[in-house]
């Protein structure tokens, strides 16, 4: 009896704790909607406001909008998983491509402003690295996507209809 009860006690305990997590999800996805709704108004208050060249005002726009781009990546991953999806690695891989993006934009506006040839070195040092995490992640991206390929082609040659031999019965 009192198995059953303990039983019965975990299974509301599961029930709540699921949908608490279904009630911080929708609260998570609605703040990134905020954010980038956010983001986007104040990009414009301070591409209004700047009195820099043309040049500066399009890649702060640049920038402001590849952050956006991240927040509704992540958006679109908590919404995948509120509609019973797993976790996908791939959405994470491609946030971070987006980030190092967004970072060697900044080197390089920062390269466009006179400095000494110690800061230029720091600054060639890091864009550098910034574009070998770039092609690691996007290595890092085709091999999940190839594994992905992989992982949807295989249940069709257990049944016997890739070419392979039929199972065996």
């Amino acid at each position: 009896m009192t198995a059953i009860m303990r039983n019965g006690s975990q299974q509301k305990m599961l029930r709540f704790l699921v949908w608490a997590e279904g009630v911080v999800l929708y609260l998570v996805s609605l703040m990134l909607l905020v954010v980038a709704a956010a983001v986007i108004v104040l990009m414009w208050i301070t591409v209004a406001q700047s009195s820099g060249p043309w040049t500066t005002k399009i890649v702060i726009v640049i920038e402001e909008l590849l952050l956006v781009l991240i927040i509704l990546e992540i958006f679109v991953t908590v919404l995948a998983h509120l509609e019973g999806g797993r976790l996908e690695l791939e959405p994470f891989i491609i946030v971070g491509v987006i980030a190092v993006v967004r970072h060697i934009l900044s080197v390089v506006v920062r390269l466009a402003v006179s400095m000494t040839a110690a800061e230029s070195r720091a600054q060639w040092i890091e864009l550098a690295v910034y574009a070998g995490v770039a092609l690691l992640l996007v290595a890092a991206l085709a091999v999940a996507r190839w594994s992905q390929r992989l992982a949807d082609q295989e249940p069709s040659v257990g049944r016997g209809t890739g070419g392979g031999p039929p199972p065996a019965e």
